[in-house]
């Protein structure tokens, strides 16, 4: 029957199948609501109907939209001051002056190499050396990559091979790249081997990266793409956070509060544009008398400038307006500001700049919630996703260079400690610390973004030359510390009692 009606009368036999797909996914709703009933955003109702039901795969949510929202967050730079001050506070927070690298030999008889892998790290990785296009050192190419992430949600560091000829002090640069350069169209089905292509990234059998597929140009260049290269993963550090299991790239932080932080951009617009306006309507003319002098006057009223007083007929009168102030704005922006503030990770104080109700107790309670995000995006996104490749180049271009043994020492990147609240409470709360062994003064150091052997040996440097030659300064902690005293009495005693000695063979 039913292929019969398809066949002369396909209209109604479509109409038919309609109604019914339309019958069972009502039926399919009836049942969902029934069993979600105890929860209100899926029991039905008006309100659950505002609620948004994905059910697709991270990479399946993200594809389609990462590349927009990325279009959209950097034009929000350019042009949103808001934007600008969150990405400057990103990149300011997680690498501050420079995620260091510190050398830490593993072998005592190898400690001599140590002052030759410094100073190659000094020449090279510190330096405008490492950069492909010449432009910044490896603490500006952290700083880069810690802007790019927020906007565009993942950033590329590509390894460049070099040779010895290009006299370089190691023979390899690094490229800061937009993952715009990822050819996202390139795809393939799985092989029998298991590996497959998406959105131009190659992944093996294990789902981990193989290759990346890079055009040669970036696409929005006015010189096209260029050739499409595949490029081993083992050359590539792609970065992004991760927020659900599975997610194979990155989207752009600013993703939730985009309708947020554009709507309020344009409020702050149409406030100072009402003043603008306001301030230009002077007042309200209203004419009782003749119009003889309507033009002398027109002429005197169109010349009104600042603070001037124009001349007109004793029957007229002159109505000044008030124009509308904008202090009623300032608690919209403050609430609207507290929500971007909180969907970005920061507090409001250090992204609006605005501090004015802000003491000791309440700034500590914000870096005490801020900080283990920072320390989070530091350790897993600066140090493990971008510095770790950099890690691994760098020693086998140490390796080509000196032939020191890539196991011989370890690279250690520490970053730098964010500015104390007030050093006069927080500073001597870690020599407390310290003294309490809750922690020795190499952990303290290290939290501070410093290298504690490095400070150990510059101290002890100063302080030999200082005994050597008999000065004596406050800021030496053995002077001035209880212990430093008590020396300091004893050798004191042990200068008296020998003076003393010595008088009295004298007179003997």
């Amino acid at each position: 029957m039913g292929g019969f009606v398809d066949r002369f009368a396909p209209r109604w036999a479509l109409r038919r199948e309609v109604a019914r797909a339309q019958l069972d996914l009502l039926r399919e709703r009836r049942a969902e609501r029934n069993a979600s009933a105890p929860y209100a955003p899926v029991g039905g109702g008006r309100r659950s109907r505002e609620f948004y039901r994905n059910s697709r795969d991270p990479h399946g949510t993200i594809s389609g939209a990462r590349q927009p929202l990325a279009y959209i967050a950097r034009d929000m730079l350019r042009n949103n001051p808001r934007v600008t001050r969150a990405n400057n506070l990103f990149a300011g927070y997680v690498v501050g002056s420079g995620i260091r690298p510190v050398v830490e030999m593993v072998s005592e008889e190898d400690k001599g190499d140590k002052s030759r892998i410094e100073g190659l790290i000094e020449d090279h990785l510190l330096t405008t050396a490492i950069d492909a296009d010449g432009h910044s050192t490896l603490f500006g190419m952290q700083n880069l990559a810690l802007k790019t992430i927020p906007l565009s949600g993942e950033v590329l560091l590509r390894y460049r091979q070099r040779r010895t000829s290009d006299g370089l002090p190691l023979p390899f640069q690094i490229q800061c790249l937009e993952t715009d350069y990822i050819a996202h169209t390139k795809h393939t089905l799985g092989s029998p081997q298991g590996r497959r292509i998406e959105n131009g990234i190659e992944y093996g059998p294990t789902g981990a990266p193989e290759a990346y597929h890079l055009y040669a140009n970036h696409p929005g260049s006015q010189y096209g793409t260029g050739d499409i290269r595949r490029v081993m993963a083992e050359n590539i550090a792609h970065a992004f956070l991760v927020d659900r299991p599975g997610q194979r790239r990155g989207v752009s932080w600013y993703a939730p509060v985009m309708a947020e932080l554009h709507d309020l951009h344009k409020f702050m617009q149409g406030t100072l544009k009402r003043q603008e306006v306001a301030a230009m309507f002077a007042g309200i003319l209203k004419r009782t008398g003749d119009d003889d002098a309507g033009d002398d006057l027109k002429e005197a009223l169109l010349e009104i400038e600042a603070g001037g007083i124009a001349e007109i007929q004793g029957s007229d009168e002159l109505e000044f307006t008030e124009p509308p102030s904008a202090q009623s704005a300032e608690p919209i922006v403050k609430i609207i500001d507290r929500v971007i503030a909180s969907g970005l990770m920061l507090t409001y104080e250090g992204f609006s700049g605005d501090y004015s109700q802000v003491n000791y107790t309440s700034g500590r309670m914000g870096r005490m919630d801020q900080d283990p995000m920072i320390q989070f995006w530091q350790n897993e996104l600066a140090i493990a996703r971008l510095m770790g490749p950099v890690t691994r180049w760098f020693k086998e271009a140490l390796y080509f260079k000196t032939f020191i043994e890539p196991d011989k020492y370890r690279l250690r990147w520490t970053a730098p400690r964010r500015p104390v609240v007030d050093p006069t409470k927080d500073y001597p709360a870690l020599i407390r610390k310290i003294r309490g062994g809750l922690a020795t003064r190499a952990d303290v150091i290290r939290e501070m973004g410093q290298d504690p052997e490095r400070i150990w040996n510059e101290w002890s440097g100063w302080a030999a030359r200082d005994d050597e030659a008999g000065l004596v300064f406050d800021s030496d902690p053995r002077r001035v510390s209880l212990s430093g005293v008590a020396q300091a009495k004893a050798a004191s005693a042990n200068a008296v009692d020998e003076t003393l000695t010595d008088e009295d063979e004298t007179d003997d």
